[in-house]
């Protein structure tokens, strides 16, 4: 005789109990991020950025990607190091061929080795003599420097120089009131330009330390100076860099 076969038992009716739980998990973390959102401003120019850059660092973007951002506008540091040192090539060169186009050339020095970006600007383009005041003609190219600044995040030193003739004015008893306040100047005018405030280390130097003869007129117009010096070395990407 056939045994009978026993009839499977038929599944619960409705989802698993565990689906229950893991819908009230999936329910309450919706919550959480919208409130989190909503409590929070977002920045569509900064996400923008944040996302060109991440996107070029993983090697998706073609080469003419990022036209929607100005190019220096965007936290290059995140970009590679490669690339970081060839934006700075390229904005030195255009500078550089501004400052010839307009036949000062010899006011401006722009310098760029491995470790250090160094600017050197002569009075004559930033200040009239013994004043502190920015001259509205050296906008454009200050401009100019800010984009090459907001290219690295890393320490920025405005030095301040003279000649050695001495200076005793209401505002300026000195040199070293002079050089202090021209390094001043110029660190608030880049401030204007969006470079972070942060970085910057003013320093004034008086007549300490001259390029040329102060003996000279043709010296102590060298000497009447603003250095601009950013370091670039690895120690310094390393410690200022996360990532590097």
């Amino acid at each position: 005789m056939a045994r009978e076969k026993k009839c499977p038992e038929c599944p619960p009716v409705g989802a698993p109990p565990w689906m229950a739980t893991f819908s009230d998990l999936m329910t309450l973390l919706l919550t959480f991020f919208v409130l989190l959102i909503s409590m929070s401003t977002m920045e569509v120019k900064k996400f923008a950025m944040a996302m060109t850059s991440l996107q070029g660092a993983l090697g998706v973007l073609p080469g003419s990607a990022g036209n929607t951002l100005a190019i220096t506008a965007i936290p290059m540091f995140q970009v590679g190091k490669g690339q970081v040192d060839q934006l700075l090539n390229d904005q030195v060169n255009k500078i550089t061929e501004q400052l010839a186009m307009a036949n000062i050339a010899d006011l401006m020095n722009v310098q760029k080795s491995k470790d250090v970006l160094r600017i050197s600007i002569a009075e004559g383009l930033l200040f009239d003599s013994g004043q502190a005041i920015i001259k509205a003609t050296a906008d454009t190219f200050l401009v100019g420097i800010a984009e090459i600044l907001n290219i690295v995040p890393f320490e920025i030193r405005i030095e301040g120089h003279t000649d050695n003739i001495p200076i005793h004015t209401v505002r300026f008893p000195s040199n070293w009131e002079l050089s202090y306040a021209r390094a001043l100047a110029l660190g608030l005018k880049f401030a204007e330009c969006e470079v972070n405030p942060d970085r910057f280390q003013l320093i004034g130097h008086g007549d300490q330390r001259p390029k040329a003869d102060n003996s000279t007129p043709e010296g102590r117009s060298i000497n009447r100076r603003v250095e601009i010096e950013v370091n670039l070395k690895d120690d310094v990407r390393k410690s200022l860099v996360p990532g590097e």
